[in-house]
């Protein structure tokens, strides 16, 4: 998948679970204002006609992935139908707010327009609806610099491939399920196993673009990342799970399930990135009683603030890799060897 982060094309959101993680209203979250999503009238509808005029390959591999199956799939499952009975709709999780959010795309004709689902999780969900931004990215001989046609894009909403922080908050914000009535009411599982290493390297991977800083290309090899690539992957992802985990708690109201899997989601991030050594920056800005990550509920402002902290630092992993060259070391050991899913070959 990129890095350089060359090799990381489509890192996909979203999930083989079978409800979303956030709160949506006609395609918006209302979870957190920071917390990325989509505007659905800035998805455009003919993706794979637009992406795969360069991408080929990459939209090939996707069409083999659960991320594009669950659109045909996931609302026929009989624990899809389950878990709307519990949230009282009898519908279809196609069209349920709680649901499209993480499982689907949607679009609409002009913002606050009704949508429509279309697409299930797809290129413009890791990496922005793409209304503002595809002329420009497409447009290689008006702008033939790379560079200045990638930093145009992306200040029109492309998330690139060079900030695998931005890239996987997609991910976690929908693997965490931060939603407590869909886990306590609905009996969603409450998150997936879901760690980055793993997950963004089998049958999502879709790096076919050769090096050549000056004229990429896709080409017939999907490429895996470097052994210090994944080190990256591996400490982001874990500060990634540890942050969210803390947003997830943030929310909880209640005891119950939603409460506890989070707690142990974000101690399980905290011991492995203590493991590490060298994220006292990180680990600093976590609440703690008694040594371990403090599970309250009620407690959404302590919870948002280090997470907030969190994300600060984590955001430096990348471009300051001397600065967590303990942990990245350390990282050699605890990356995954085996991925989730089948490679696109």
């Amino acid at each position: 998948m990129i890095v350089n982060w060359k090799h990381f094309r489509q890192l996909a959101t979203g999930s083989a679970m079978v409800c979303l993680g956030s709160v949506a209203l006609h395609g918006t979250t209302a979870y957190a204002a920071d917390v990325l999503t989509y505007e659905p009238h800035k998805i455009i509808e003919d993706e794979k006609g637009k992406c795969e005029q360069c991408h080929e390959n990459a939209v090939l591999a996707w069409e083999q992935s659960t991320h594009k199956k669950t659109f045909d799939e996931l609302h026929l499952r009989d624990e899809a139908k389950a878990i709307l009975e519990r949230l009282g709709d009898s519908g279809s999780i196609r069209r349920n707010d709680e649901c499209v959010q993480c499982h689907y795309t949607q679009t609409a004709k002009e913002a606050g327009g009704r949508p429509k689902t279309v697409m299930g999780v797809s290129c413009q969900r890791c990496h922005g609806g793409a209304v503002d931004w595809l002329d420009v990215h497409q447009d290689t001989e008006g702008m033939p610099d790379r560079a200045a046609r990638l930093a145009k894009a992306e200040s029109l909403g492309m998330r690139l491939t060079d900030d695998i922080y931005t890239l996987a908050m997609n991910c976690f914000q929908c693997h965490t399920v931060p939603k407590e009535d869909l886990v306590n009411k609905g009996q969603h599982p409450a998150g997936s196993d879901f760690e980055l290493v793993a997950w963004s390297h089998g049958e999502v991977r879709h790096n076919f673009l050769n090096d050549d800083p000056k004229a990429r290309a896709e080409q017939g090899t999907n490429n895996d990342s470097t052994a210090e690539e994944k080190q990256i992957f591996y400490v982001v992802g874990k500060t990634l799970d540890l942050e969210f985990a803390l947003r997830g708690l943030a929310s909880a109201t209640t005891e119950g399930t939603y409460l506890t899997a989070m707690g142990e989601r974000a101690q399980n991030a905290y011991d492995a990135l203590k493991g590490l050594g060298g994220m006292d920056s990180v680990l600093s800005q976590v609440p703690l009683d008694g040594g371990k990550v403090k599970v309250a509920t009620g407690n959404k402002a302590e919870y948002v603030g280090a997470a907030d902290g969190i994300r600060k630092v984590a955001k430096t992993i990348e471009s300051d890799k001397g600065k967590f060259g303990t942990a990245l070391s350390a990282a050699a050991s605890k990356v995954p060897t085996s991925y989730h899913g089948e490679v696109y070959e």
